[in-house]
């Protein structure tokens, strides 16, 4: 069997204000991904809200560049405004940039990419769920892995959650092998499904939004003994997966 790529565990939590980014960092998250707008799946941050985040915590922070929820595909005006965007990212301070975009027929917009990456010169970034809307995942995949400069997918397996994408997971977990682009497993995560996760697909990276607060909703802020027993649940899982495989 082909041996895991040597990737660290990393637990990254959504916020949405600083106090989220505080209390996700206290908790001891690895990344944090600033978003706004949980109620349309995520769009960019205001100026304001990048800035309080980025000056107040040191956990690494990726943006959110996303200008609307109505489709992956973006018009040359939208274009323009997620370019500005990723600078006033870079500027601020941010590690990365979390963006994607699709063409009319679902397949990655490589043109639109490399426009909008321009300005990310040395940022992280991470291709988002509009890989899960491509009419091909691993058609999908292949594609973002010749831009070079994307560090991971974060993918729920084309399903609404990721426990029912588990299979696809997998797979793209073990194409991403190949391709050195890192797989994220994230939509509906819980605590008590993270040993699942990476168990049957291999993936250590976990996302986590609503299962990190109260009563599972974005309705309450991140809570910080959650996200703590989060990271010792995929510690734990990350070691049993790395042990299994070594005695395999």
């Amino acid at each position: 069997m082909k041996r895991p790529l040597n990737r660290q565990p990393v637990l990254e939590v959504i916020a949405v204000d600083a106090a989220d980014a505080r209390a996700a960092e206290q908790g001891g998250a690895d990344r944090i991904e600033l978003v706004s707008a949980m109620s349309e799946g995520g769009l960019t941050p205001s100026y304001g809200v990048m800035e309080q985040v980025l000056s107040q915590v040191s956990v690494p922070v990726y943006v959110m560049i996303r200008p609307h929820s109505r489709s992956f595909r973006y018009s040359a005006d939208d274009i323009r405004a997620m370019t500005q965007d990723v600078r006033v990212a870079r500027e601020l301070g941010a590690a990365g940039i979390v963006i994607g975009a699709l063409t009319e027929g679902g397949e990655v917009d490589l043109l639109s990419l490399q426009t909008c990456m321009s300005e990310a010169q040395g940022l992280g970034v991470t291709f988002h769920r509009a890989i899960d809307a491509s009419a091909s995942l691993t058609e999908a995949m292949e594609t973002i892995s010749t831009l070079g400069n994307i560090e991971r997918v974060l993918t729920s397996g084309g399903k609404s959650a990721v426990p029912e994408g588990l299979l696809e997971l997998k797979l793209l977990q073990e194409l991403g092998q190949t391709l050195n682009t890192g797989v994220m497993a994230g939509s509906g995560v819980t605590i008590e499904g993270i040993q699942t996760i990476v168990s049957q697909t291999g993936i250590t990276e976990i996302h986590m939004g609503s299962g990190v607060r109260r009563e599972g909703s974005f309705d309450h802020p991140v809570d910080p003994q959650l996200v703590a027993w989060a990271r010792q649940q995929l510690l734990f899982a990350s070691q049993q997966f790395y042990e299994q495989q070594c005695n395999e």
